[in-house]
């Protein structure tokens, strides 16, 4: 009788922990939901990239070394625009509209970053499917600051509150893998 009892108890005190294990956390960035760029919704998702950042920037192609930097997003609900800051410089995140692209995107020349570039390929569909998220869905942003000779571009991908990657690149060709997180 005590044997069965004991039992019982172990399966009903188990049984929660098996429930909660099962259950996915929300991804409240990058949904299953059927949006894409074209229908992002910044008053939504604004609020919750905004806060400090770390980032890493891995060298590709000729540029060499790791930087690590810490750099704020910020959501300006007036305006409802994302903006990203570093350095005692801001420039704002534009939503890519048009569907996603790839992260090694080059938007001066609209077109794919030259692979000989590349010092790696990782498979980000392979990190985005751990995260819980579609990379056809992430919420996917564009930057610049300056211009000509003097100008610096990137492209980043939301995969979560806490995760997001993409590459930055230089008028001089220089170019790095960048993964921004926070915990």
């Amino acid at each position: 009788m005590i044997r069965a009892a004991l039992s019982a108890l172990l399966v009903m005190t188990a049984a929660p922990a098996a429930a909660q294990q099962n259950i996915a956390i929300p991804n409240e960035i990058c949904s299953e939901t059927p949006r894409g760029a074209d229908k992002l919704d910044l008053r939504r998702i604004g609020p919750l990239l905004e806060g400090t950042w770390t980032e890493t920037a891995a060298g590709i192609g000729a540029t060499m070394g790791v930087h690590r930097n810490v750099l704020e997003i910020v959501y300006d609900r007036m305006r409802n625009r994302l903006y990203i800051a570093a350095d005692g410089m801001q420039t704002e995140l534009v939503p890519v509209r048009g569907g996603n692209r790839e992260l090694r995107y080059d938007f001066v020349k609209g077109a794919p970053m030259d692979p000989s570039m590349f010092a790696i390929k990782p498979d980000v569909a392979e990190w985005a499917f751990v995260l819980g998220c579609d990379i056809g869905l992430a919420p996917q942003f564009s930057w610049h600051i300056g211009s000509g000779a003097r100008r610096a571009d990137g492209i980043i991908s939301f995969f979560s509150e806490t995760e997001a990657m993409g590459t930055k690149w230089n008028s001089g060709r220089g170019a790095r893998e960048v993964s921004l997180s926070r915990r």
